[in-house]
């Protein structure tokens, strides 16, 4: 009797533990349905209800309740990832908000969420990606700059593991070029290249201490019309891009967001003092730029006036900085173009120096971005960053540079329609330089 009691106890524990698995299973599977059917706000709903059936994210194979001799794994081995799987679908159910206030909401909470799971030592590259990604969309560049910090501090540990079921076919391949290709590919070293069916591991161009870049973003400012809300973040994407193709030394490149036009003054003159004689020099401004009297002025967050020179700085004196080092100069510049009082912006062409520069738009036209993983990036920069990833060289042709932007605009990437006639860059107006002069 006692021992049918025993067996009876142990049946029901065995039986309520089953159960138990069965409902936070059944939950994430619900959630995985609705991320392949792209319903977010549902899978969101699916993956919490998970979390609350069994709190922690797991890297490695769950195991399931059964006898020692019969040990079975949930889902073959994969990882068990609602908490990560929750602010995913957050992030993309925000993205799809029509409500500016709602979304920033969501955006803030999934950021939290994502905060949370690298504090707890889960430093898997998916959540740093759409945690940048979040800080993007959230134009809080100091949450951007710490999370590179945190990233960088945190590299060798990218250990945890994320169910690859949870990401759509597009983030899973953002996130493999971020890692240099599959995950999977082996252990090749350095400087190696190996192909694969999963993605390509490319050993970044040898760096070379004669190149410099000033990177100015500025999102902010009081001239509305003039405006480019993305600008702060697409200097950051550059920066990583030159850094990563192009060859340039990472203390050489200096970023300057939501400035004031003294301070992008004063960063300008810190570097033009660091940089040797005939060095060459890239310059990216995205920001407000105005066209007075002839001479181009780049406006800092405090003009008030497209009308105000006093309150900006000229390129021509941006440009005399690096000149006295007789350095070759490569400016590119995304700014809205509209015509005021009969000008507008690069209307003023250097006669002195070498210097090639190259606009986003034409005139009368305004700079538009794309949403790359999440994120709005401009079209001109979206350009610019693709270009120099197919180069891959420290020595890039400036003219064949610009065209190959220039296509990229024009006809976009992996069959995309890209800008088309939305917008069109200029080719690079080049000064006192060859047109195979490479930076």
């Amino acid at each position: 009797m006692k021992l049918s009691r025993t067996i009876c106890v142990l049946l029901a524990v065995a039986t309520a533990a089953l159960s138990f698995a069965q409902a936070w299973s059944d939950a994430y599977d619900a959630g995985l349905k609705n991320v392949k059917d792209g319903l977010w706000a549902e899978a969101r709903t699916d993956f919490l209800r998970a979390v609350a059936l069994r709190a922690e994210d797991q890297s490695n194979a769950t195991r399931l309740p059964g006898p020692a001799t019969e040990q079975r794994v949930w889902r073959n081995g994969s990882p068990y990832s609602p908490n990560f799987g929750a602010a995913y679908a957050g992030l993309k159910s925000a993205m799809a908000m029509t409500s500016d206030s709602e979304r920033t909401a969501l955006l803030r909470q999934v950021g939290n969420e994502l905060d949370a799971l690298i504090s707890k030592e889960q430093h898997s590259r998916e959540a740093y990606f759409f945690l940048a990604q979040v800080y993007a969309n959230l134009r809080d560049v100091a949450k951007q700059r710490g999370l590179e910090d945190k990233y960088a501090a945190n590299v060798d540990k990218l250990k945890w593991k994320i169910d690859p079921e949870l990401l759509t076919p597009e983030d899973r391949a953002a996130i493999e070029q971020l890692a240099g290709g599959s995950q999977d590919s082996g252990n090749a070293g350095a400087g190696t290249s190996t192909s694969g069916s999963q993605g390509t591991i490319v050993a970044p161009a040898a760096t070379r201490i004669d190149k410099f870049a000033l990177l100015i973003g500025n999102s902010e400012g009081a001239i509305e019309n003039l405006k480019v809300p993305f600008a702060a973040s697409d200097a950051m994407l550059l920066r990583e891009k030159l850094v990563s193709f192009c060859g340039y030394h990472e203390s050489n490149v200096d970023i300057v967001q939501n400035a004031t036009a003294a301070q992008i003054r004063a960063s300008a003159e810190a570097l033009a003092q660091r940089v040797e004689a005939g060095a060459t020099v890239f310059i990216f401004f995205s920001g407000a730029g105005v066209n007075l009297d002839g001479k181009d002025f780049l406006a800092g967050i405090d003009s008030a006036s497209a009308t105000d020179s006093a309150s900006m700085f000229a390129k021509s004196d941006l440009y005399r900085l690096f000149m006295a080092k007789g350095c070759k100069i490569f400016a590119f510049y995304q700014t809205n173009r509209p015509t005021i009082a009969g000008r507008y912006f690069g209307m003023e062409t250097p006669m002195v120096g070498a210097i090639a520069q190259t606009q986003a738009t034409l005139p009368n036209q305004m700079v538009n971005s794309i949403v790359r993983s999440g994120g709005q990036v401009g079209l001109f920069t979206d350009a610019l960053a693709g270009a120099m990833s197919e180069f891959r060289s420290n020595q890039v042709p400036i003219m064949e540079f610009g065209w190959r932007v220039f296509n990229w605009m024009r006809g976009g990437r992996s069959g995309e329609s890209g800008a088309g006639s939305v917008q069109t860059m200029t080719l690079p107006v080049i000064v006192n330089m060859k047109e195979d002069e490479r930076f």
